[in-house]
């Protein structure tokens, strides 16, 4: 029997009905915090963003934003679903970090599932975002604290 590409169609009533796809399962929700120097926090997330676990990720954002931090590096590179609810969570971030006077680098913003829900909600040009690795943007700030000015 060929393969599901290149069988044709099944047609019901003139029209072609859609074949049946597997439908892939969500990439489990991850989040890894670590602080690579004593004012900087970078904050790794992976998976899908959707309804059910951006309050964790908000949890862990404000939990983790305490203390002498002056950059936050949030990384969505590894992201594969961003909803609506991560949108709320990245605006409430932004918004802490500017009262509380902290430089905000979101990376991974053009991976394809952030990028779109970035545009369609406006925010693309908005967010201070980076299109460097996360691991340079925090590298950088690292050896500007330790020298006191940006080595370059």
């Amino acid at each position: 029997m060929a393969p599901p590409e290149t069988r044709p169609a099944p047609v019901q009533r003139g029209i072609p009905v859609p074949r049946a796809q597997d439908v892939p399962e969500a990439t489990p929700f991850r989040i890894d915090v670590s602080q690579p120097g004593r004012h900087t926090l970078l904050v790794e997330v992976g998976g899908d963003v959707d309804l059910a676990s951006a309050p964790q990720l908000a949890d862990v954002l404000s939990r983790r934003f305490r203390g002498p931090v002056t950059l936050l590096v949030l990384d969505l590179s590894e992201v594969s679903f961003f909803g609506t609810a991560g949108l709320s969570v990245l605006v409430e971030t932004q918004y802490a970090a500017a009262r509380r006077g902290v430089a905000l680098r979101v990376t991974g913003t053009g991976c394809r599932p952030v990028e779109r829900a970035l545009w369609a909600a406006g925010m693309l040009y908005s967010l201070p975002h980076s299109d460097e690795p996360a691991e340079d943007v925090v590298l950088r700030h690292v050896a500007e604290q330790s020298v006191g000015r940006a080595p370059w």
